[in-house]
């Protein structure tokens, strides 16, 4: 394990595992007690009897398309953008096998609901089928350095309540890869809500102070807990290639502990999600070798994994 963790690849996950390995192998052996000798070679075990391929890193892809629901353009304009990329999404869901898409902010499917009635009528049939992904739990995606607590707490009362009443389902990850910032009382508002997992992205798009995990836990003001996780291709509009998907391993804080991180591609910001072109070149990545093993998935199985 020495050796490996001098001579692996600095990016190479098992370099991470041999590392944090040896370190409780140290932790669970004293020297003068030979009965702890067993259960250090326990630990030991768990890494040397690992075969080529066993710990290969694993890349999450979800389907994505951010809308701004006020940016560069009119609401009415928001309303359009939704609807010509939520229905592109649909028509690659059915040209696709296993291909998911998320989308959160309650308020556009509102609009849509209002505006394109057979749209919507085709989204909850993809809901139920679970490859049109209603993700985040509020209202929008907000801002949350401005907003008192209660607005914070409404964006989740209103946005939870809408898609339990048209999905009947409930979100159990709190979504927010654009915001500018985070209050530390969300995560004892998100429990409340029945959140349990937060994604984001911005933050690591910090050039002075690097935030040093990709998945970690996060403790708000009052104990309250919440998983998070940032994916370490560090955006939330990939387009699917290989140096995205490369990325999503090498630059995994969490290397080691956490080999699987969330990829989320599709044009974005105005709109658009995945295209054909994306999903081809993510299909061809399925299981490559020299690459890390790519696979369509909800986010929340991701989680529910990190959380084990």
């Amino acid at each position: 394990m020495q050796d490996a963790a001098e001579h692996l690849p600095k990016t190479a996950p098992r370099r991470s595992a041999a590392l944090m390995t040896a370190n409780r192998v140290i932790n669970a052996c004293h020297v003068d007690d030979p009965s702890t000798f067993s259960e250090a070679r326990k630990i030991a075990s768990e890494w040397l009897s690992a075969t080529s391929g066993d710990h290969s890193a694993r890349v999450c892809a979800t389907g994505h398309c951010h809308i701004d629901t006020a940016w560069l353009w009119t609401y009415a304009e928001t309303v359009r953008k939704c609807a010509r990329s939520w229905t592109t999404q649909l028509r690659l869901i059915r040209e696709y096998d296993g291909y998911v898409f998320a989308c959160s902010q309650a308020q556009q499917y509102a609009w849509i609901k209002e505006s394109y009635p057979d749209l919507f009528s085709a989204i909850r049939t993809a809901v139920a089928e679970k490859r049109f992904l209603p993700v985040g739990g509020t209202w929008v995606e907000m801002d949350c350095n401005l907003p008192s607590g209660e607005s914070l707490i409404r964006q989740f009362i209103e946005g939870q309540a809408f898609f339990e009443k048209e999905f009947g389902v409930r979100c159990r990850e709190f979504w927010l890869p654009d915001t500018f910032g985070y209050a530390s009382q969300l995560p004892q508002i998100m429990r409340a809500a029945g959140i349990e997992y937060f994604l984001t992205q911005k933050l690591s798009w910090n050039l002075t102070n690097k935030f040093p995990h990709s998945s970690f836990v996060w403790e708000g003001m009052d104990g309250s807990r919440v998983l998070a996780h940032f994916p370490p291709a560090e955006t939330y509009i990939s387009h699917g290639n290989v140096h995205d998907v490369l990325k999503s391993s090498s630059n995994n804080q969490d290397a080691g502990l956490v080999n699987e991180s969330i990829l989320l591609f599709g044009h974005g910001d105005g709109g658009g999600g995945a295209t054909p072109q994306m999903l081809e070149s993510l299909t061809r990545m399925k299981n490559v070798e020299g690459l890390p093993r790519v696979e369509f998935e909800h986010p929340t199985n991701f989680f529910d994994r990190l959380k084990k």
